[in-house]
This record gives structure tokens, C-alpha cells and sequence, in this order.
């Protein structure tokens, strides 16, 4: 039986004191992306690594590469393409000849870039056909370019791109995700339930036009849904497994709220008991108070949700379709259910005052439990990135890469102040409150929130601090 090895980058190079994706290490739970693979291949033995998980080293997994007949690696985002690229890089030299594939939304975006790093390979978009019909071609030793949704690279090195796959319209015929394939013992979502954590999902897309978005843009503007018995079964089989903590991976859940109305009054039906964190719009949290506190009885305990900016000219100009009154009403609802506010905010837009940066900062403290500030990167693919290119404001270095030094020239003086903010924030005594005296999930969530930050911050060796880039620097030879 043929092998492939799913791999979520190992962290070849990690920044210090904090990681770059120190969100995404809190949240701790494994991509869907590859149970979703996995159980539309059951004719191939599957092996998964995740590096965002477990620190693994380059020995290992030349070892289990090694082992493998295909390697399959997920691109998810510009925040981990350097590490990406590493490990390409890496098993192109360890492993020469065995085909590689990468997928994710980064690798939709920068499909010729990835194939010009050695990727053999690139899944576009939903990868569940294209992946399967690559890898029975593969078997079969080509041909390729009949192949929808695929980029791949020729003996002579020419790049090739196949024609998009359509989106699956019926979401419901898709496999069940084999989450099987995961230790689970390695995933802990900072909720107060005990059990495990896995990732799921209600629907696939969004059919908002935020500028600054690229998710809706590789969705193409639209949103599938699962039908609310499809759901229910799938957390039937993630109840089984012992997972009671979920990560909905949605980027637009909730927007239907009849649709989830009756989803939660299946787990109360059903006595299935989660805790679920969730990305939620604050026109939909508005949209229907009582489907809000029904989710909260059903056991959402933290909301993701997008306030963006206090200035509702700014919301305006992101093409957001949601004002800041309407934000202010979405957090007080949320807050008076007793759910945990993740609040999403970006600074230094395109023509944002110094006065409206402050107030962006001000807000994010005010409207959050916990407030995820971003300094402005305008994305390939979105209509931010061309406003940007118009006015010559690209940052000096590659956006391949997620880019913490060289942001837009305009916006370069914002730095100080972030790294500021979060240093007076995560020092602030209401912080201890919360980790001490605070609710259920503020005690989980900064529990695991200042532990990671005390493990990422002992993890330094003395050579790793001598040569922090030794593993990673031949990327730039």
C-alpha cells in the first residue's frame, strides 16, 4: 500500500522570545485539512507530522519522509512559509525524487513561487479531487494537465497551471474527515472543558468583500453550508473519540442563524458536550440575540470576531458592511452571555490618521477579553494588495513571507507602539484578574497563554541564540 506523509511544517527556525504565530500556537488545535485528505485516500497508508504541534527534529523527519512514497505539505498561511520552505528545502536535498505536493491557501496564492522553490506540485483551492486524481497520476506516472485545480512543474522546468476546479456545490457528499489520523493528546484548546481538541467545520467560504481578505477571495466570494444533520454527525464521532473542545474553522459562521439554531438545539438534544470557540461577524452576533445564548448553552465559550477599527470610515473603506455601533452592541451581547471576546483589529491602513491608530488601540483594549492586533499587509490576490501597488506602499521585502520588519513604508513608525501595547497589556494587573479571578475560560485562556510565553522564552539554547538561522539561512543563499 502506498505511504504518504502529511506534514504541518515542523519550526525549523523559531523566533525569540515569542513565536510569529503566537495566536495560532494558543489556539492549539490540528489543521482540518488533512482529516478531510485522509478520508478520501483510505487506499494509501498515512503517516502525520505536526510541527506547530510537537518539536520534532530534521532527523526524524528525513526518516519519515524517507518512508513514504509522496510527501504532502500544507502551506496555510504567510506566517509560516519561511518553515514551509524550509522543510521543502530540507527533503528536496533528503529526499531527491520523491514527488512533493503542497496546498493551503498560501500555496493557492503563490503557486509558481512554490514550484520555483523545488515544490513538485500544487493543490489549488478544495483540495479533496485534485488531490486524489494527482496521486492515482502520480501512481501511474502522469499525465497532468487534465487535471482541474492543479499548478505543477515540467521535466524541463516549465511551469504549468490547469484551469480551477468548480467548488464542490453539495458539501454534504464530501467524506466524513478521518480525524483518526491525529494524536489528540497533543492538542489542548485553552476552554475550561476537559478533553480533547480537534477542528471542524459548518461551511466552507464567505460572501463578504472586506478589501484586506483573502480567504473570501480563494473562496470566490461564496459560502457552502452543511446541512445542521451532517454536523450533528460529525460531532457524534468527535464526541466518541473523547474531543470535547472544537475550533470551527468557518470563516464566516453563524451567518445563517436559523441554520445554527437548529445545530445547537441538536447538542442539547443529543447531550453533546463541547465547548466550541468559533469566527463570528458582529452583524451576525446582532442579527439574533436569542441564537447567540442558545450557542452559549450549547457550549460556545470564545468568539473570534472582527471589529477591525473604532473609525467607521476606515470599516467603510475595508467594504466591512458592519459599523462600529453595531460592533459596540456585538461585544455587549457576547459579553452578557459570558462569552470570551477575541477581538480582531487592524492599524495603519492605507490612509489611516495618527489619531485613528491610537483609537484602534484604545478600542482593542476596551472591546476585548483578549485583543489580536495586526499592523496592515496588504495580501496578494486581495484588493488591498493592487490599492497598495497603485500608491507604491508595498513593503521593502518579499510577501511571500510573513513580514514583521519592512511593513508598508507609511506605516513603519506603528512597531514601537504595537510591540508597546502588548508589553504594557500582558503585564497589566487586570491580566492577573482574569488569569486568577477571572471566568472559566479567562482563567483557560490566559492560563495557556502566559505558559506559552514562559516555555517559548526558556526554550533558547546557547547555540541557538549564537546562530539563531543556522537551520534556515540557506533559504537566502
Amino acid at each position: 500500500m502506498p505511504k504518504l506523509l502529511l506534514l504541518q511544517p515542523i519550526r525549523v527556525y523559531k523566533r525569540w522570545p515569542m513565536p510569529d504565530d503566537f495566536t495560532g500556537l494558543l489556539m492549539g488545535s490540528p489543521t482540518l485539512a488533512f482529516a478531510q485528505l485522509r478520508s478520501g485516500l483510505k487506499e494509501y497508508e498515512a503517516d502525520h507530522m505536526d510541527g506547530l504541534a510537537k518539536d520534532y527534529t530534521l532527523a526524524e523527519l528525513t526518516r519519515r519522509a524517507s518512508a513514504a512514497d509522496v510527501i504532502m505539505i500544507n502551506a496555510h498561511s504567510s506566517i509560516g512559509a519561511l518553515n514551509a520552505e524550509a522543510n521543502l528545502r530540507h527533503l528536496l536535498d533528503a529526499c531527491p525524487g520523491k514527488p512533493i505536493i503542497m496546498g493551503g491557501h498560501h500555496a493557492t496564492a503563490y503557486d509558481f513561487e512554490w514550484l520555483g522553490r523545488g515544490a513538485h506540485f500544487v493543490v489549488r483551492n478544495e483540495g479533496e479531487e485534485t488531490a486524489a486524481e494527482l496521486l492515482a497520476a502520480i501512481r501511474s506516472g502522469g499525465p497532468y494537465d487534465g487535471i482541474l485545480g492543479l499548478s505543477w512543474r515540467g521535466p524541463s522546468r516549465g511551469f504549468h497551471r490547469n484551469p480551477a476546479r468548480p467548488l464542490q456545490p453539495d458539501l454534504d457528499k464530501l467524506p466524513i474527515p478521518d480525524w483518526s489520523i491525529y494524536d489528540h493528546s497533543l492538542y489542548q484548546l485553552p476552554l475550561p472543558i476537559k478533553g480533547y481538541a480537534a477542528t471542524a467545520e459548518t461551511s466552507r467560504g464567505c460572501h463578504h468583500h472586506c478589501r484586506f481578505c483573502a480567504a473570501s477571495e480563494m473562496w470566490g466570494h461564496t459560502q457552502r453550508f452543511k446541512s445542521p444533520e451532517r454536523v450533528l454527525e460529525e460531532l457524534r464521532i468527535l464526541n466518541r473519540l473523547g474531543v470535547t473542545k472544537i475550533w470551527f474553522s468557518d470563516d464566516n459562521f453563524g451567518a445563517e442563524p436559523e441554520r445554527y439554531a437548529r445545530i445547537y438545539e441538536g447538542m442539547l438534544r443529543e447531550g453533546l458536550k463541547f465547548n466550541f470557540v468559533a469566527f463570528l461577524r458582529p452583524d451576525t452576533v446582532v442579527k439574533s440575540p436569542e441564537t447567540i445564548k442558545l450557542a452559549y448553552r450549547a457550549g460556545m465559550r470564545v468568539a473570534l470576531t472582527g471589529i477591525e477599527s473604532p473609525v467607521d470610515r476606515i470599516l467603510r473603506d475595508f467594504h466591512k458592511d458592519s459599523a462600529y455601533g453595531t460592533c459596540r452592541k456585538a461585544v455587549e451581547l457576547l459579553r452578557s452571555t459570558g462569552i470570551f471576546i477575541g477581538g480582531f483589529f487592524i492599524v495603519g491602513y492605507l490612509d489611516e490618521t495618527p489619531e485613528e491608530t491610537e483609537a484602534a488601540f484604545r478600542a482593542a483594549d476596551e472591546m476585548s477579553d483578549y485583543p489580536i492586533i495586526s499592523i496592515f499587509e496588504p495580501r496578494c490576490g486581495t484588493a488591498d494588495f493592487a490599492r497598495a501597488a497603485e500608491k507604491r506602499d508595498l513593503p521593502g521585502g518579499d510577501m511571500f513571507y510573513h513580514n514583521t520588519v519592512n511593513f508598508i513604508p507609511s506605516k513603519a513608525h506603528i512597531m514601537p507602539r504595537y510591540r508597546r501595547f502588548y508589553s504594557r497589556y500582558l503585564a497589566h494587573p487586570k491580566q492577573m484578574h482574569k488569569l486568577l479571578l477571572g471566568t472559566p475560560t479567562q482563567k483557560a485562556w490566559y492560563r495557556k497563554m502566559y505558559l506559552n510565553m514562559v516555555r517559548s522564552t526558556l526554550s533558547a539554547t546557547p547555540a541557538g541564540i549564537v546562530r539563531p538561522w543556522k537551520m534556515a539561512r540557506v533559504i537566502y543563499d
